[in-house]
């Protein structure tokens, strides 16, 4: 089972270093048998908000966008399909190095110099997204570094779970185990009430159990209103960060929950 430490520390306080936690469940038969830091070399990823973007003159699917990183504006080639005027999203520098790749140069492309790349998700190691840029929240002040702003360094722990231990294959189960072996109070989230309007749910589907007996209770409910699309970033990290692949909101959220 594959979880984080920022998403263990919101049902229960920990105040040990990553390694002590490891050694903690791995004493109590929860072996930790991988512990790998995640968001981390982006100390030179910062924001950007995008001033301009027109196709370049030499490639159809290519722009040129004038971007600002704080510093004034420069010119950068960017091929992403989402990128757009007054949008704020990632950007390298020249001179900087991204996660397991090279620094990044000033580069000609065809005919234009692209002063820094902007980034997508997965240029980053934060998803597996590479369908554009990445998108940031509009308010941002452009030259924040990026892993200022968000909340990306974490921790990954990878633990084998043994089939008498049931009750740990979920982050709650996990936390439980957490809050007993340090004394600590598990915060369970809240869950709001779904109650509504059990006539308008009956006039579209209802619920007939044949056999009560081997099946007490079955229940069902409609949620209206539902616009498939993407997840945000904050799910879609925490996903990837376990293990999971992104599809859309409404896998995305059931492989939450």
């Amino acid at each position: 089972m594959r979880l984080t430490l920022n998403w263990l520390k919101e049902y229960v306080d920990i105040d040990m270093e990553p390694e002590a936690l490891a050694r903690l469940l791995t004493m109590a038969g929860l072996e930790v048998e991988a512990l790998e830091p995640l968001g981390r070399g982006l100390e030179q990823v910062v924001t950007a908000r995008v001033a301009s973007v027109e196709r370049h003159p030499n490639a159809d699917r290519l722009f040129v966008c004038r971007v600002d990183a704080g510093e004034g504006e420069v010119e950068v080639v960017c091929g992403a399909p989402n990128v757009r005027e007054g949008m704020v999203t990632a950007y390298a520098p020249p001179g900087s190095r991204l996660p397991n790749g090279p620094a990044v140069k000033e580069t000609r492309i065809r005919g234009r110099v692209s002063h820094g790349i902007l980034l997508a998700e997965d240029e980053m190691g934060l998803t597996d997204d590479h369908s554009g840029v990445m998108e940031l929240p509009g308010d941002l002040t452009p030259g924040s570094p990026v892993n200022r702003v968000l909340p990306l360094e974490d921790w990954a722990l990878e633990i084998g779970l043994t089939p008498n231990r049931p009750d740990c294959t979920s982050v709650i189960g996990v936390a439980r185990e957490v809050a007993a072996l340090t004394g600590g109070t598990l915060r369970r989230p809240e869950i709001p009430s779904m109650e509504g309007d059990r006539s308008a749910i009956e006039e579209h589907t209802r619920v007939t159990v044949d056999d009560p007996q081997g099946c007490p209770r079955y229940s069902a409910g409609i949620v209206w209103k539902v616009e498939i699309g993407p997840s945000p970033f904050w799910m879609r990290y925490r996903l990837h960060s376990s293990g999971v692949r992104s599809i859309n909101n409404v896998v995305d959220v059931t492989n939450f929950v």
